[in-house]
């Protein structure tokens, strides 16, 4: 059990779902929250702080806010509020600074204090709330062993001015039951001047009081108070005057109550409306106020951080444990090493085995090699066959160049060639080499040359004759010479080759 307590505390994760109040009284104990679609609020009398552990440990345990944040608002009486010079100091340093800078104006000794402030909007002053430090750390304790978080400490009066209206300077006279009258000014929703009116009894308007000018005399009594409370803030307040008084008293009704003293005072003066029906006390309105409060400069949270519980980390059960975490992450990491190196000794073997493999291969495809690699002698043999085989080749290629009519000679040609003489061509040179066939000579006419070569198409060896060029010119007689080339294979332009009856076409 003592090892899970201990474990519970680093692994432990706190629902913050859920947002809560807790009004502190002198004689009293209000809760309030949220929960869809409506708030709910409950209030519980205590006799002293003796009933505090037992009072907020029920409230928080029947309303089911175990793990939720907690805001908690002091009542009058359980702080003290003043005003002192603003000293040169940075916000953060409030807390610190503050106890010893009020150790005059209170009875206490600066270390049983807790304090906090901000700046005023009258003059260049800073409001400060103080209370005795053993107390804020009694319900700080209190509300942890119930399972929840302290957010912040708040005032009363502080809290007071998220019910005024934000762009307003209002006056709020407020009393809770069984409680004294109080007036605190709100310049902005900023506090900025309270003060605690006596003598007048509750409820201010009690029916069953005889005599109605008794009753009479007790409002004006108050509206006397009133008027001199709003012409001392009026000449504090020239850039914003307090326009309007709000009411908000337990044992009166607040409607006839604002009636009868807008009748008397200069200003407005109305009933405090709360945001919601179930907020019908002023210690539930208080708590709703502290839960709707934004967390800024003009705030007061008491809740400091000399009073936040710090984790005591260099404690023997912490050491203990620190030490048999290391140890299990180290056997874990050892055993994680371990299998990393079986898996990668279990690849070395098999990569050694496929490479034996290859190897046997690589071995055997040599000695293959080997039996085929032919000797010198035979290779020399081969090239001496090859160069036999190449001047073969060429002579075969010579006797191809030749046709059948260098075996007959070329009798059948000149005869047909002689059939086919035209009196307008004389033939100087007739060159014939295989199946070429190159004419040369003069004619009467350049139209001759043509018609002549026309004629071949009626001789069987003349018609097969192709020329590839035909020339005409002029010698220096100025008679016409002509020149009909057969293909010279690589020596002439790669022209189509041409039949003799169509070269002139």
């Amino acid at each position: 059990m003592k090892s899970k307590s201990l474990l519970s505390k680093y692994l432990k994760k706190k629902s913050r779902n859920k947002q809560a109040c807790l009004a502190i009284f002198a004689d009293s104990i209000t809760v309030v929250y949220e929960s869809e679609p409506e708030w709910i609020t409950e209030t519980l009398v205590v006799s002293n702080a003796g009933d505090w552990d037992s009072v907020i440990t029920s409230l928080l345990a029947k309303h089911q806010l175990g793990g939720s944040s907690l805001r908690l608002v002091l009542g009058h009486g359980l702080y003290q509020s003043m005003l002192i010079e603003k000293p040169e100091l940075p916000r953060e340093e409030y807390s610190t600074a503050l106890p010893f800078l009020v150790k005059d104006l209170v009875n206490e000794s600066p270390l049983e204090l807790v304090a906090d402030g901000f700046q005023a909007p009258l003059k260049d002053r800073l409001q400060v709330v103080v209370t005795n430090r053993n107390q804020a750390e009694q319900l700080i304790r209190i509300c942890n062993e119930a399972g929840c978080d302290v957010f912040s400490i708040s005032a009363e009066e502080v809290v007071w001015g998220q019910l005024t209206a934000p762009p307003l300077s209002q006056l709020v006279l407020h009393r809770r039951r069984h409680a004294s009258l109080q007036l605190t000014a709100f310049k902005q929703q900023e506090m900025c001047f309270q003060r605690q009116l006596r003598g007048f009894p509750s409820p201010l308007l009690d029916s069953n009081t005889p005599g109605e000018m008794n009753h009479a005399l007790q409002l004006d009594s108050l509206a006397l108070e009133l008027q001199r409370s709003l012409d001392f803030l009026s000449a504090q307040l020239r850039d914003t005057p307090i326009t309007q008084l709000l009411i908000s008293c337990d044992d009166d009704d607040d409607s006839a109550l604002a009636a009868e003293l807008s009748q008397r005072l200069s200003v407005s003066v109305a009933a405090v409306t709360p945001p919601h029906p179930v907020l019908t006390t002023n210690a539930a309105r208080v708590a709703f106020a502290a839960l709707i409060e934004p967390d800024g400069a003009n705030s007061i949270n008491l809740y400091s951080d000399a009073l936040k519980p710090h984790t005591q980390l260099m404690t023997l059960q912490n050491v203990v444990l620190s030490w048999a975490l290391a140890v299990v992450v180290m056997a874990s990491m050892a055993g994680w090493y371990s299998w990393q190196n079986y898996q990668q000794q279990q690849q070395l073997a098999a990569e050694k085995s496929r490479l034996d493999s290859k190897q046997s291969e690589l071995s055997r495809a040599k000695d293959a090699l080997a039996k085929h690699i032919p000797s010198p002698l035979k290779v020399e043999l081969a090239g001496d066959l090859e160069q036999h085989l190449a001047a073969k080749q060429a002579t075969l290629k010579a006797i191809k160049m030749h046709d059948v009519s260098l075996q007959v000679g070329y009798a059948g040609l000149l005869r047909q060639l002689s059939d086919a003489a035209s009196g307008n061509i004389s033939v100087n040179r007739i060159r014939v080499t295989g199946r070429q066939l190159d004419l040369e000579g003069v004619a009467r006419t350049p139209e001759s040359v043509p018609t002549w070569v026309k004629a071949f198409k009626g001789y069987p060896d003349l018609s097969d004759r192709r020329f590839q060029l035909m020339s005409l010119g002029r010698n220096e007689q100025n008679v016409v010479t002509f020149k009909l080339l057969a293909e010279r294979g690589a020596a002439i332009a790669k022209k189509p080759e041409l039949p003799a009856s169509e070269v002139i076409r």
